[in-house]
């Protein structure tokens, strides 16, 4: 069986294009990575005997304006392989 996990968060911070915007930006990123490698240990507690990780996707997008809090928009995907118990 395949299962697709999907995640949306947001992380507010600097957006520009200093050392912080980057760094906030790795964090989002290992957030997400740090997720989907935790994900096969959830399905094995629940349902799973088996577990594979085969994708991750991650998607950064910047917000920013007036009426906004300045931050990153991160969305990700997983999908895994799983063989139930």
């Amino acid at each position: 069986m395949r299962v697709q996990s999907t995640v949306n968060l947001f992380m507010a911070g600097t957006t520009g294009e200093g050392e912080e915007a980057q760094k906030l930006r790795d964090r989002a990123r290992r957030l997400v990575y740090d997720m989907a490698a935790r994900e096969c240990d959830l399905l094995r507690d629940v349902l799973a005997k088996d577990c594979r990780l085969e994708s991750v996707n991650s998607n950064i997008g910047r917000q920013y304006g007036q009426q906004q809090q300045e931050g990153f928009t991160v969305n990700g995907t997983m999908n895994l392989q799983v063989t139930l118990k």
